[in-house]
């Protein structure tokens, strides 16, 4: 991954080093969707901050100080006191020079912050986020009795979004694929079950896969950058080279918390079936014939269950002789081909009830017979999805713990799949990636520089130039802080590539 793409004039002059940083922000002040700019000469100082988070996303935060004497910068119209407003922010560099947009974001819960101090002074502070903020409060008010349930998907695909696992869960927070950048990783899942918020899934997901997760300035998604998907990728580009020339802070420190010699990993894998049978009639009293075979006797004494209206019948198949709940089925039999299924001697028996679209792991019937009569079987075909409990997958290197000790990472997530890449189960094949990343003893650098590097992100490779080595590195985490009376500064957090 690199920087951003920016224009050519403005490249120039970061090498240059001799423009001052300039800032410009936009904010839709009425909610109204008209956005006006603040006064260059009142931004006293703003701050930005981006990290990588452990769960797997990138986000951005920003803090911005600006001079209200006059009470120019008002909150307009209603609602949280500016809560939520969006706000644009660009770069530039001197004067002549085009605009870069870098972020955008959105005014936090504490809204227009009106702060007054002595005499005349009058300062306005706003706390910001972008939008994986939002995306995390989007499921609060659901009904997570009925969440959303997604089969037979792959993980991304663009062509094809209603099959496209990334492209369905921005869906239920607004997000439609016209405004997700993303790459395709054809890998499939024949079940998933949302039972987080919105942003908790999609870094879930681009944790398993290795993608690189933002809410960017161009799109409001980004899916990306990840080792599964088909797009090729020259992954040894670097963005920027720092030297002793741009630097004038550098600290080295150990990542020792990072290391491991063994992974295990322990997951639950949905494994879809062929149709089969996935529902008997077996509720006692039962008799047997001379054949051991069972009969459930209707008598007019007494009303089983199933009689009565709300029975239901929970998919379950037969597997070595143990039996395993089905959490999903589809291809299930019409009321035609479950009533052809009925055995018995008597009756007639008929179903006067047959739901199988309501839920998805049972059906909701009632089955009635006119006079006495004995069931011999009553069945419910479909194509089931069963979870394989407990898949595991244990990889060490043997070598290091007996130089180390045992120091292991314990694994578990719930958008693993067994299908094959590079010719093993996709979740050994991850356990092996991580692994080889974890034997790595790598270090991490934080670089400041006064150079005007706002077009930086997240996952960006870069290089570190010092008078013994030079060293290479991903950015994980950055701060780029603009001050009225100060010189611009960017801080990067970034780990070494070993």
């Amino acid at each position: 991954m690199k920087f951003y793409d920016i224009d050519n004039a403005l490249l120039e002059a970061i090498e240059k080093g001799d423009s001052p940083v300039r800032l410009g922000i936009s904010l839709d002040w009425s909610n109204t969707g008209f956005f006006e700019t603040v006064f260059e000469h009142d931004i006293i100082e703003v701050v930005f901050y981006g990290l990588k988070e452990v769960s797997g996303g990138t986000t951005a935060r920003g803090e911005v100080l600006l001079d209200n004497t006059y009470g120019t910068y008002a909150c307009g119209g209603n609602g949280g006191r500016g809560a939520g407003r969006e706000v644009r922010i660009s770069f530039s560099l001197g004067d002549g020079l085009p605009w870069f947009q870098r972020f955008v974001l959105y005014v936090d819960d504490n809204g227009f912050q009106d702060i007054r101090g002595p005499g005349q002074q009058r300062t306005l502070r706003l706390g910001l986020h972008d939008r994986s903020a939002l995306l995390r409060k989007t499921e609060n008010s659901r009904d997570w009795l009925h969440p959303a349930v997604f089969t037979y998907s792959v993980i991304c695909d663009k062509t094809r979004p209603e099959k496209s696992l990334v492209h369905l869960i921005a869906k239920r927070a607004g997000i439609e694929a016209a405004d997700i950048d993303c790459a395709t990783i054809p890998v499939s899942l024949p079940y998933v079950k949302l039972t987080k918020n919105i942003w908790t899934e999609l870094s879930e997901l681009a944790k398993t896969y290795r993608a690189h997760l933002e809410c960017a300035p161009e799109k409001p998604l980004v899916f990306a950058h990840s080792p599964y998907q088909q797009e090729t990728e020259n992954v040894d580009d670097c963005s920027y080279t720092f030297t002793g020339e741009h630097i004038f802070y550098l600290r080295e420190t150990a990542r020792a918390e990072i290391y491991r010699n063994t992974v295990r990993l322990k997951i639950n894998i949905p494994v879809a079936l062929e149709k089969q049978e996935i529902w008997r009639y077996d509720d006692p009293p039962v008799l047997y014939d001379t054949d051991l075979t069972p009969m459930y006797p209707f008598r007019s004494t007494v009303l089983r269950d199933i009689q009565q209206q709300g029975y239901e019948a929970q998919y379950r198949i037969k597997d070595g002789g143990t039996e395993r709940p089905v959490i999903y089925a589809d291809q299930i039999d019409t009321l035609e081909e479950a009533t052809e299924r009925l055995d018995f001697e008597g009756g007639p028996f008929a179903y006067s009830a047959y739901d199988v679209t309501t839920h998805h792991e049972k059906a909701i019937i009632t089955l009635n017979t006119e006079t006495d009569g004995d069931l011999r079987r009553a069945s419910i075909c479909g194509r089931p999805i069963v979870l394989d409990l407990n898949r595991s997958c244990f990889l060490r290197d043997t070598e290091a713990i007996a130089q180390y000790g045992t120091a292991a990472l314990n694994v578990s997530g719930s958008y693993f799949s067994e299908d094959t890449v590079g010719g093993l189960p996709m979740y050994e094949d991850w356990t092996m990636r991580e692994l080889t990343e974890r034997l790595q003893e790598r270090r991490e650098f934080t670089v400041k520089t006064h150079r005007g590097l706002f077009h930086a992100r997240i996952g960006a490779r870069v290089q570190i130039e010092t008078s013994k080595e030079t060293l290479k590195g991903t950015i994980n985490a950055f701060s780029l802080r603009y001050r009225r009376d100060a010189a611009f500064v960017a801080a990067f957090r970034i780990t070494e590539l070993v």
